[in-house]
């Protein structure tokens, strides 16, 4: 059994996902900021070791990454010129899982160039958001070799209700990309409904509680319009700038595949609009907020 395991970053997903790891193993975690780093391995049970740079994983068996795009994963995992990477400083047998949301090319290039030193190579993204993190019921899509997400399903299943083999390298994040571009035209089709129904005179809660139970429900009227939305606490707990990556990764697949997409391609732009207006820190329920204002 792998004894030792890695994460490396903890932000609004990893720093719950992290809870959820057996703690009779030895865990070790990284975080740019290494404040925040401290802070989460004091609320965890177990032998629990904060590696101050990346060649603290050197004993890890298997490491797991929540970074927020490609240009981060391919900083930790390949390195920078001049300061080695992950895949360096881990022995030949470990596993490399990247659970975050990153380009399905890079996903390949990465496992490549893994498998050249030994270490094999897991995309294993997640859907569900904080609430999904904070309750370990996300979904987790997992590409890659099949022997390898069996030696960690069930450190997976700790995390996610739902594990599922989706396909070779890359396929992952493939999919994730497409499953968040689906769900970003779902919020925003759902933002621009209750916006009119409000200036018709219509109580949002109302509307939530029917809509919610009818045809147009959705996980975002399950989740994140009573969190975020008609609370008008805008903190769902995803960022508008992270959705709109995953909106462009699902869009190039889509582009590519030469798919016939005009609604997809209208909801691109408008998430387009919105990461442009909306704040850098913005989160993914301002874009509902955005368009209440315009409307208003």
């Amino acid at each position: 059994m792998d004894k030792v395991l890695g994460f490396i970053g903890l932000g609004a997903m990893g720093s719950k996902m992290i809870k959820h790891l057996p703690n009779d193993r030895q865990r070790i975690l990284f975080d740019v900021d290494l404040e925040r780093c401290q802070a989460v391995a004091e609320t965890l049970a177990g032998e629990v070791l904060v590696a101050q740079s990346l060649d603290g994983f050197a004993s890890a068996q298997i490491v797991m990454l929540m970074l927020p795009d490609s240009a981060a994963v391919d900083a930790v995992v390949l390195g920078r010129e001049g300061s080695p990477g992950l895949i360096h400083h881990l022995a030949p047998g470990a596993l490399l899982i990247d659970m975050g949301s990153s380009q399905p090319l890079n996903s390949q290039t990465i496992a490549a160039k893994a498998q050249e030193r030994g270490i094999a190579f897991l995309d294993a993204p997640v859907s569900g958001g904080t609430v999904g993190a904070e309750k370990a019921s996300l979904a987790i899509m997992v590409g890659g070799h099949a022997h390898d997400l069996e030696r960690v399903s069930g450190l997976l299943a700790c995390m996610g209700s739902q594990v599922t083999h989706v396909g070779t390298h890359g396929a992952g994040h493939a999919l994730k990309g497409l499953n968040n571009l689906l769900a970003a035209t779902i919020f925003a089709a759902t933002s621009e409904v209750f916006t009119a129904g409000e200036r018709f005179g219509l109580d949002p809660a109302v509307m939530h509680r029917v809509i919610n139970a009818s045809s147009g429900g959705s996980f975002v009227t399950e989740t994140i319009w009573p969190r975020s939305v008609l609370p008008k606490t805008w903190n769902f707990g995803f960022a508008l700038a992270l959705m709109h990556k995953d909106v462009g990764i699902g869009m190039s697949l889509v582009r590519a595949a030469g798919v016939k997409a005009s609604l997809l391609e209208q909801s691109a732009a408008l998430w387009d609009e919105a990461r442009q207006e909306a704040a850098g820190n913005a989160d993914l329920s301002d874009y509902a907020r955005l368009l209440m204002r315009e409307k208003s």
